[in-house]
């Protein structure tokens, strides 16, 4: 595990890492605070590449038809490494999965990854990018499809948990929206002139439900209803809210759509109900790169950081990640900011993304990023093996070409 990359290098990173640490919380702190969804990022977004063209980056706003999205480079020749950040937060409940560190550590990271290269002459490419709406919506399909990771050497992203490890796990999973119409009526005085738009989603819930018993433990459907009537002297005429099938591999997530979307159709006929059923993003699955995530666990030794024992495929979600995995040798390990079972998605990890633990994760996190991509850059051995890693991975899937009806 050990590398040619000269200990000079790291040590500049330390420094550089430490010498915008300042600028970085404070830029945490405020996206944060403005907690802007999916897609309406804007203040974060101006904020975050604002802070990185200070720092020498050519920044390319609104790419990829997301006017969010952003690419800073630095460099023009060479090896090149990419850091993604996330700015995005949950709908009611803000930065509940800690994106304002994740914006951060990446930008920190790659500018003092940058820094570093320059200062001992060496000629590499580092390039920033800003990536809207991983909490639904899937800001990272459109870079992939235009082939922004073709050519990167390594992709690095950090997440904040509850637990510190070198490799995360994630689901494939797809995002659904579906709406049930029916038909009004008194539901005393004429029940019988009404088309009960919430029984369908009963119908479709219970199927689901029932579903569940013949999933594989590595597969989960969940959802929630979003509008369910109006008044209980109302039959329901119209019901919507969304669902996420997930699994561990693609070409399973392909079996569960064909079935989900049956379980819908099945609960719009035995009601009389039309159905709009709406197929949308789908993340792969993340492949991590073992080359990477030996590196990873070297440097998380070399910031005082000790990696937890995790069981493979226990308690994960999904991230658009995954696309980036299968375009380029990519990494996405876990940082603790909070103490084991606050999870992402609460409100004590909301606080936590806010807190002094946080903080110093984040620019830990954006010293052991950057140290990587030096390895990466600076030791061809480490950039040939990472490399191999990705194209002998069993792929579960090479393209997603969504369910069969």
């Amino acid at each position: 595990m050990t590398t040619t990359v000269p200990v000079e290098i790291h040590e500049a990173i330390h420094h550089a890492t430490a010498a915008c640490a300042d600028e970085l919380v404070t830029t945490s702190r405020a996206i944060h605070a403005l907690a802007e969804i999916g897609f309406e990022e804007f203040e974060s977004s101006r904020i975050l590449s604002g802070v990185i063209e200070e720092h020498g980056f050519r920044v390319d706003r609104g790419v990829s038809g997301m006017p969010t999205a952003f690419v800073a480079r630095h460099g023009t020749t060479g090896p090149h490494v990419a850091f993604v950040c996330e700015y995005d937060a949950l709908r009611g409940l803000g930065h509940a999965c800690g994106h304002n560190l994740i914006a951060t550590s990446s930008a920190g990271a790659g500018i003092a990854l940058a820094q570093s290269l320059s200062r001992n002459n060496v000629d590499a490419r580092v390039t920033i990018v800003g990536a809207p709406a991983e909490e639904g919506g899937g800001g990272k399909i459109p870079l992939c499809r235009d082939g922004l990771f073709d050519d990167c050497d390594a992709v690095l992203i950090f997440h904040p948990s509850d637990r510190t490890a070198s490799v995360q796990y994630a689901l494939a999973c797809t995002h659904w929206e579906w709406t049930f119409r029916g038909k009004a009526a008194h539901a005393a005085g004429n029940p019988d002139h009404g088309i009960n738009a919430l029984d369908a989603f009963v119908h479709a819930y219970n199927g689901v439900s029932l579903w569940r018993q013949q999933l594989r433990d590595d597969a989960r459907v969940h959802g929630f209803v979003i509008e369910g009537g109006t008044a209980p002297n109302i039959i329901p005429e119209l019901t919507r809210g969304e669902y996420l099938t997930r699994a561990r591999d693609g070409e399973y997530l392909r079996t569960m759509n064909v079935r989900f979307r049956a379980i819908f159709e099945a609960a719009a006929q035995a009601t009389g109900c039309d159905l709009q059923l709406e197929e949308r993003e789908t993340y792969l699955d993340l492949r991590s790169n073992a080359v990477l995530a030996e590196r990873a666990s070297l440097h998380l030794a070399g910031v005082g950081l000790q990696e937890d024992q995790i069981l493979p495929w226990e308690r994960t979600g999904s991230t658009d990640v995954g696309d980036v995995s299968y375009a380029a040798p990519t990494l996405h390990p876990e940082f603790a900011i909070a103490d084991l079972g606050i999870g992402p998605h609460t409100h004590a990890f909301r606080e936590a993304a806010l807190s002094q633990r946080g903080e110093d994760a984040m620019l830990r996190a954006a010293e052991v990023l950057a140290r990587i991509g030096a390895d990466v850059i600076l030791d061809a051995d480490v950039r040939h093996r990472a490399r191999d890693a990705f194209l002998t991975q069993p792929q579960h899937r090479t393209e997603w070409t969504g369910s069969t009806d």
